[in-house]
């Protein structure tokens, strides 16, 4: 053995051969030998081994090189029909957000404020992206149960008796009905199943304490109750801002989370005389702006980073 690994070290070819001697009787005994190849036969095989690994690379680059334009494309194709399909499931949210704003009110601009001050409020909490996406989807369709109420108690002027209001409850349950036929519009159930939960354990449907409520149904909260107060509708004129958060640092503990509360009054000075000064048009631009940072493309890293937390899927 001792020859064969001088050859090699020479760089001479050698066929090794041994012959076993079991047959003959003489078990554990065998013959061994090296044939030399001589340094001509050596280096044509080299280059013949040399030439198939040259063609073997060659076609695998070649196949690389034209396949890669067509995974390429096949990519781009996919992330084409991901968006189109994103947008699409965007846009039955803000239909059905609409539909559902129409049967109590004349315009969809509620919704549009609504999550607009949710998503800053979200913002100002420090809560991931992911988070604001279930809540954007959640602002629009929180109240997606009430296609199930009666006009004749959702649209009642005065106060509700006992037995109608335990109706209009209902609307959770409903809602959270409706959504679990969708996939991706399931996203809001934390805010349509908890959004009249109160920290205190009173709301409904669950009578929900404190961090038991979902962070972005604790959100959402706040931003209701204060858009409905500082809104005009049909019954009542808009409350100053002032008297609304009265109305709300009154209720902080009880129906309101208080550290959230905190951070809405340091943000909503500004953000309402923004919103509140804007045509409907220019509300709904805004809020597709704020959309579109969250949910398509690059613009949902750029959100991610409003929150100092990774966007879904990094």
């Amino acid at each position: 053995m001792n020859d064969l690994n001088r050859l090699i070290i020479n760089r001479l070819l050698a066929a090794w051969v041994t012959i076993s001697l079991v047959l003959t009787g003489l078990a554990g005994l065998y013959f061994a030998g090296a044939s030399l190849v001589d340094p001509a036969t050596g280096n044509a095989l080299r280059r013949e081994l040399a030439i198939v690994l040259a063609v073997v690379l060659g076609a695998v680059l070649l196949t690389t090189l034209a396949l890669y334009p067509v995974i390429l494309a096949l990519n781009k194709d996919v992330m084409r029909f991901s968006r189109d399909l994103l947008r699409a499931n965007i846009e039955l949210m803000e239909v059905l957000g609409g539909a559902i704003a129409k049967r109590d009110s004349d315009t969809n601009v509620h919704n549009y404020r609504v999550t607009i001050y949710a998503v800053k409020l979200a913002e100002a909490a420090k809560l991931d992206a992911s988070a604001i996406r279930d809540l954007v989807a959640g602002a629009f369709l929180h109240d997606v149960g009430k296609i199930g109420i009666a006009d004749a108690i959702l649209l009642k002027p005065g106060k509700l008796d006992e037995q109608e209001f335990a109706t209009m409850k209902t609307h959770v349950e409903l809602g959270l009905e409706i959504l679990k036929k969708s996939q991706w519009l399931v996203r809001s159930k934390d805010v349509v199943g908890c959004h009249h939960e109160k920290v205190d354990g009173s709301g409904y449907p669950k009578g929900l304490r404190g961090d038991e409520i979902p962070a972005i149904a604790r959100v959402f909260a706040i931003v209701d109750v204060f858009d409905a107060l500082t809104s005009r509708r049909p019954y009542k004129e808009p409350m100053p801002i002032d008297q609304a958060l009265s109305i709300l640092r009154r209720d902080a503990g009880s129906h309101f989370d208080v550290r959230l509360l905190s951070a809405f009054e340091a943000i909503i000075g500004p953000l309402f005389a923004e919103i509140n000064g804007l045509p409907d048009e220019a509300v709904e631009e805004k809020l597709r702006q704020l959309i579109e940072s969250y949910f398509l493309g690059e613009g949902a890293k750029r959100a991610a980073a409003a929150t100092g937390t990774p966007a879904a899927g990094d």
